[in-house]
């Protein structure tokens, strides 16, 4: 993991607007525990382009774990807003319903990401 860093530091420095450098360096750091330092990334990137689905539903896991499960929400909701095939988004977007004592509407929402994983375009968009 800890090459995997180095090398997206090495793509970014040849080129910083990477903007897949930084959300799949974030998540490294997240799968490494380091969720300060992969906000950090998601938000970076997150400057570059606002609406990419993918960094603002990684920065929603990254505030889920540390239990902001309204503001995660609210990163799954625009993920889903950018890219409303995104199976992903809906999945993580359950899980804060959960969190937050929501179940209706968690249920609905992976009843959501379920269906999109069936098609052709969700379960394309992990």
């Amino acid at each position: 993991m800890e090459e995997a860093l180095k090398a997206y530091d090495h793509a970014m420095k040849i080129d910083a607007s990477l903007i897949a450098a930084l959300n799949n360096k974030g998540t490294v750091l997240a799968s490494l525990g380091r969720d300060a330092e992969a906000l950090q990334s998601f938000e970076e990137a997150l400057k570059l382009s606002p609406q990419h689905a993918q960094a603002l539903s990684n920065k929603g896991m990254a505030l889920a774990q540390q239990k902001k499960y309204q503001e995660a929400l609210g990163c799954f909701d625009a993920a889903i807003a950018a890219d409303p095939y995104f199976a992903g988004a809906w999945y993580n977007k359950s899980l804060a319903m959960q969190c937050l004592g929501r179940g209706r509407e968690a249920m609905a929402a992976m009843k959501t990401a379920r269906a999109l994983e069936g098609s052709a375009r969700g379960c394309c968009r992990r």
